[in-house]
C-alpha cells in the first residue's frame, strides 16, 4: 500500500514524524489514532469517535440479503477486549490491509438494535492479527506471553495495519477490506470488533471463522510458514465457547465476504 502525498503529510504532521523517519515503517500505515477516553487499564475501552468516516454504501460488497442466516453476536455474547486494542486511526477508510499479504477478505458488520432494526451512524472498530499472528502497534508476538486477557497492552509501534473504524451506513453496515486473519498461541482464528454509539461502547467481542475455511486458508502462503505454535480448533478453547459468533463465508470472485450481525442493547 503506497502513501499518497496528501496522506503522508497529514499523518506525519499529526504525529510529528519526518518523511525520512517513515522508511522504518514500510508496509504499514502511520498511526493517527483517535484519543482513548477511558483509562489505559480499563478492559473495555471507549474512544473519541468524532471524525470517523462513514462506510460507503455505493462501494459496498455485501447486500442486505447476505445477512440473512449470517452469524450473530451481541447482547448476551460479549467478551473481553483483549490486550491489543487501539482506538485506531480512522483516516484510512475501508481498506485496512496496510499492505499485509494474505487472502483478501471483506468483513461486513451490520449493527442492529435489540428489536433487530439496523442502526445507522454507529461506530464499528475491527481489528485482527496478520498471517503470522502479529497485531499492529505492538512489537511482541502474542506467543511471547507479553499480553494477558482483559489487560490492555500499551502500543509501542507507530505502524498500523489490519485495524480501523467506520460509521455504519443507512443499512447499519460497516464494511472493511482486510485479510483472513492468522493465528497465535493455540487460539482459534478470530476477528475482533467493538461497537460504539457516539462515544459509548456497547459491544466488544470477536467472531470465529468456519473450520473448513480455516483449513483451506492456513494451507496457503504466507499462513503456512513454519510456526512454533499450533492452531486451535473453534471448539477447543473454553474462552470462546458460547462467547463468539461465527462468520458465514460467501465467495465473491477472488474476495471472501464475511457478514456478521452485531446486536446492541439500545
Amino acid at each position: 500500500m503506497e502513501f499518497q502525498p496528501t496522506q503522508l503529510s497529514r499523518r506525519a504532521a499529526m504525529l510529528g514524524i519526518s518523511a525520512a523517519g517513515l522508511s522504518v515503517l514500510s508496509g504499514s500505515v502511520i498511526a493517527a489514532d483517535r484519543p482513548m477516553l477511558s483509562p489505559p487499564t480499563t478492559p473495555h475501552s471507549t474512544c473519541d469517535n468524532s471524525g470517523v468516516l462513514a462506510s460507503s454504501i455505493t462501494d459496498r460488497v455485501a447486500a442486505v440479503a447476505d445477512f440473512k442466516g449470517a452469524g450473530a453476536a451481541g447482547l448476551t455474547r460479549s467478551s473481553v477486549e483483549g490486550p491489543y486494542f487501539i482506538c485506531a486511526d480512522a483516516l484510512g477508510g475501508k481498506d485496512i490491509t496496510g499492505g499485509k499479504p494474505g487472502q483478501p477478505l471483506t468483513a461486513a458488520l451490520r449493527v442492529l438494535n435489540r428489536s433487530g432494526v439496523p442502526v445507522p451512524g454507529a461506530i464499528v472498530d475491527a481489528w485482527s492479527c496478520d498471517a503470522r499472528g502479529f497485531y499492529s502497534g505492538h512489537d511482541v508476538h502474542p506467543d511471547s506471553g507479553a499480553g494477558s486477557r482483559g489487560r490492555r497492552r500499551i502500543p509501542d509501534l507507530a505502524g498500523r495495519f489490519l485495524r480501523g473504524a467506520l460509521m455504519t451506513d443507512a443499512d447499519g453496515i460497516a464494511e472493511f477490506d482486510t485479510i483472513y486473519p492468522g493465528y497465535y498461541g493455540g487460539r482459534p482464528i478470530h476477528l475482533h470488533f467493538k461497537v460504539h454509539v457516539g462515544n459509548k461502547a456497547f459491544l466488544t467481542s470477536q467472531a470465529l471463522f468456519p473450520e473448513e475455511w480455516n483449513a483451506r486458508i492456513m494451507a496457503m502462503a504466507p499462513y503456512n510458514e513454519p510456526r512454533s505454535s499450533t492452531r486451535a480448533s473453534n471448539g477447543s478453547d473454553p474462552f470462546f465457547i458460547g462467547n463468539a459468533g461465527e462468520f458465514r463465508i460467501v465467495e465473491r470472485g477472488a474476495v471472501l465476504l464475511a457478514p456478521m450481525n452485531l446486536r446492541i442493547d439500545i
